[in-house]
C-alpha cells in the first residue's frame, strides 16, 4: 500500500518525556510497521530539534522528501493527561505551518498514485498550510482520501471542517468530536452521519469511542463495531492514530470493514498499553495482526 500523509509533525512534551509524534506522523509510522510504503507532506525548523526530527522520520521509514526546511521553530506540543485524557498547547507559528510545496513536486506528487491521502484540520490553522492543503486536493490522485478530524480548541473550524470535507471519502472522528463538528456545520448532531452521506463524498464514517471502541458507518447503510479489549491503560496519546492507520491498512488489503475494524481496534488496544504513540509490536500482537515477517526501519525504495 503506498500512502501520503499532509500535516503537522511535532514533538509530544509530556514532563521529562520527549517523543515525536503530530497525527500524520503517527499514522505513517503504523502503517510503515503494517508494511506500507509511506511518505510525509510537512515542514521542520532550522534548527536542532528540526534536523532531529528529519532523522527520526528517517528511521520510521517514511520518506520526508517533501518536507519544507521553514524559518519557524520545529512544532512542539506540551501534553498534559487527567484522568486517562490528553489535553494539548501547541507552539505557533511553527515549522508546521509553513508547508508549501515547489512546482516540481506538485508535479511529482500529480504524477504518481496512492492508496490513500491522508489530512486533518489541525495543520489548517494557518493559511500557507491551509491553501497548499487545497492545491494538494487537487494535485494528488488517490483511491481514498481520508479525513482525520483533530479539534483542538480555537484552532478548529467550520471552514477547515469544510475544506476536508470537499475531496473526503473516509471520515474519522472520535464521539466526543462528532456533536462538536455537527453544530459547527449546523446540523443535527444524530442526523449528521446521514447528512454527510447525502451531501459530501464520504463513503464511510469511522467513529472512534475510547473504551468502548470503535464504530464505522457505511454509505450503503451498513454499520459495525469493535469492542476496546479489556487492558490497563497506560497512555491514550496516539490511540487514534493506530487506529486509522491499520483500518486504512486491511482496508487496502480487501478485507471487509468489519474485519478492517477489529484489527484496527486490537491494535489500538496494544498502543494504550505502551509508552508512546508508536511502540514497537510485540510478537503475540503481530501474530494477532497476521503480519508476516518483519519490517525493516530502512526507508523503503
Amino acid at each position: 500500500m503506498k500512502a501520503v500523509a499532509f500535516g503537522e509533525v511535532l514533538w509530544d512534551v509530556n514532563g521529562d518525556e520527549k517523543t515525536l509524534g503530530g497525527a500524520p506522523f503517527n499514522v505513517l509510522a503504523h502503517m510503515r510497521k503494517l508494511g506500507g510504503q509511506v511518505q510525509i507532506i510537512s515542514a521542520v525548523g532550522q534548527d536542532a530539534l528540526g534536523a532531529h526530527t528529519l532523522d527520526c522520520i528517517e528511521d520510521a521509514g517514511i520518506s520526508g522528501q517533501l518536507i519544507r526546511i521553514s524559518p519557524f521553530p520545529t512544532g512542539r506540543a506540551d501534553i498534559t493527561i487527567v484522568d486517562g485524557n490528553a489535553s494539548y498547547v501547541f507552539n505557533m507559528p511553527c515549522a508546521w505551518d509553513d508547508i508549501r510545496l515547489s512546482p516540481d513536486q506538485y508535479m511529482e506528487l500529480f504524477n504518481d498514485e496512492f492508496y490513500v491521502f491522508i489530512y486533518g484540520t489541525l495543520a489548517q490553522r494557518c493559511m500557507t498550510s491551509a491553501l497548499t492543503l487545497e492545491k494538494l486536493l487537487d494535485v494528488v490522485s488517490a483511491q481514498e482520501y481520508f479525513f482525520d478530524v483533530n479539534l483542538r480548541g480555537r484552532f478548529s473550524t467550520c471552514k477547515s471542517i469544510r475544506r476536508g470535507l470537499e475531496k473526503a471519502t473516509i471520515l474519522k472522528m472520535s464521539d466526543e468530536e462528532l456533536p462538536a463538528v455537527a453544530a459547527m456545520l449546523s446540523v443535527d448532531s444524530e442526523k449528521l452521519i446521514k447528512w454527510l452521506f447525502d451531501n459530501t463524498g464520504v463513503r464511510k464514517v469511522l467513529v472512534s469511542e475510547g473504551s468502548r471502541g470503535a464504530s464505522c458507518y457505511e454509505k450503503d447503510g451498513g454499520s459495525c463495531h469493535a469492542g476496546a479489549p479489556e487492558v490497563k491503560v497506560l497512555d491514550t496519546v496516539g490511540a487514534g492514530d493506530s487506529l486509522s492507520a491499520a483500518f486504512l491498512h486491511f482496508l487496502s488489503r480487501g478485507e471487509n470493514t468489519g474485519s478492517a475494524l477489529e484489527k484496527a481496534s486490537l491494535l489500538a488496544g496494544y498502543v494504550v498499553t505502551k509508552r508512546g504513540a508508536v511502540p514497537e509490536y510485540d510478537e503475540e500482537l503481530r501474530a494477532q495482526l497476521s503480519l508476516q515477517g518483519s519490517v525493516s526501519s530502512a526507508r523503503p525504495e
